[in-house]
């Protein structure tokens, strides 16, 4: 077993109070919520010889998310569609998945209220213009360099990476820093 994929917490992302107010929702991350489609997964979608639906996603975004989680911060993946491969993901990754989502912000909102989190604790990752308003509540928000130009523009983080790409893994680990954490070793820098 990989570090990165145990389930017990071992440092939680805003217990350091030296991290100064102007990092807002940076420090005080509980939920991360993301499209799937176009943030974790590619937008294309191939299809196999016997008819097999098939997506990809770079590792590394996974392990951020692995990663982030082990600070206690619960991972939400959206999507307007349906597709079995999220759902594989979802599950060994221990991820919460809504398919089919038409409200993106009504389903953030209501798996926000049932957390018991504020708006400020909960971070974004979008992509296209229908996460904008998602985008907009939360404390913090971020796209990769590949988003649909408005989503770029309202960002508080653009990644250097496209979506599927790294660009998860960039964001994620600018959390971490922020705030003074290093996973690997479970322990707060000062």
């Amino acid at each position: 077993m990989f570090p990165e994929d145990s389930t017990e917490p071992h440092v939680h992302v805003g217990e350091d109070p030296g991290v100064g107010a102007s990092d807002g929702g940076w420090k005080c991350m509980k939920l991360l919520a993301l499209n799937a489609d176009g943030v974790l997964f590619t937008p294309q979608a191939i299809q196999g010889p016997a008819g097999q639906h098939l997506r990809t996603y770079h590792a590394g975004d996974v392990v951020g998310m692995r990663r982030l989680r082990r600070t206690g911060v619960r991972g939400l993946l959206l999507s307007e569609g349906e597709d079995p491969v999220f759902a594989t993901l979802a599950d060994r990754e221990n991820c919460t998945l809504r398919q089919n989502c038409q409200d993106k912000l009504r389903e953030l909102d209501f798996q926000r209220q049932e957390l018991g989190l504020s708006w400020a604790e909960v971070g974004y990752v979008g992509h296209d213009t229908s996460d904008v308003e998602c985008m907009q509540r939360v404390g913090v928000s971020a796209c990769a360099d590949n988003s649909d130009s408005m989503v770029c523009r309202i960002a508080c983080f653009v990644s250097h990476y496209a979506g599927a790409m790294g660009a998860l893994r960039e964001f994620t680990n600018e959390i971490l820093e922020r705030n003074k954490m290093d996973v690997e070793s479970d322990v707060v820098i000062r």
